[in-house]
């Protein structure tokens, strides 16, 4: 299973073509109206990257809101380079998340323990797909910020590197190597989680 499959289908995101998004961000300046459309429009995706970095559904809810309410207040120094809006929130979102990492450093999410346990009569296909994806966010969760942020948003998110440096801010370069070393580190902490699993069976 790859990175990309650690994770259940979320809904698409709601965006638009950009110069509709690029009027619609002009006039949210000044009319809560437009900004409540282009809430509908990513909340969703947000909500679901957010997810995606912590798995915890609760957190997901308030960092969502704290997310938007950051975009609302943000709006007005907001630039266009030519990037969909969605880059800037997932910005912002990456951010917030870092911010919630840190203060709450997350084990193992007890949703994903606990819906394994609750779903005894799964077929065993589906329920070893599940317990890998569980492993998978498992082992994400314990890594570091930054690897975190780059594999999210380029393998979850499916961005290419371009696109992630500008989320970040950093450079191209600085994102493939961050990639890298994250990847690694992702599969010594697969590593580390197998053996205890199967010793512990």
């Amino acid at each position: 299973m790859t990175l990309a499959q650690a994770q259940p289908a979320f809904t698409q995101s709601l965006s638009r073509p950009h110069d509709d998004e690029r009027d619609l961000v002009r006039r949210a300046r000044h009319d809560h109206d437009a900004f409540g459309e282009l809430y509908r429009r990513h909340a969703t995706a947000i909500g679901s990257y957010i997810y995606r970095r912590t798995g915890d559904r609760h957190a997901t809810d308030d960092l969502v809101s704290e997310v938007f309410l950051a975009a609302f207040t943000s709006i007005g120094r907001f630039r266009d380079r030519g990037k969909p809006v969605r880059h800037w929130l997932l910005r912002i979102a990456t951010n917030a998340v870092n911010r919630w990492a840190r203060r709450r450093r997350r084990l193992p999410t007890p949703e994903s323990l606990a819906a394994e346990a609750a779903d005894r009569t799964a077929a065993e296909s589906a329920q070893a797909t599940d317990e890998r994806r569980d492993l998978i966010q498992e082992a994400l969760l314990c890594l570091s910020e930054r690897y975190q942020s780059v594999l999210s948003l380029h393998y979850l998110e499916g961005l290419p590197v371009r696109d992630v440096a500008g989320i970040l801010g950093v450079r191209e370069g600085t994102i493939k190597s961050r990639l890298s070393r994250a990847r690694e580190a992702l599969r010594e902490e697969l590593c580390k989680r197998r053996y205890r699993h199967g010793y512990e069976e």
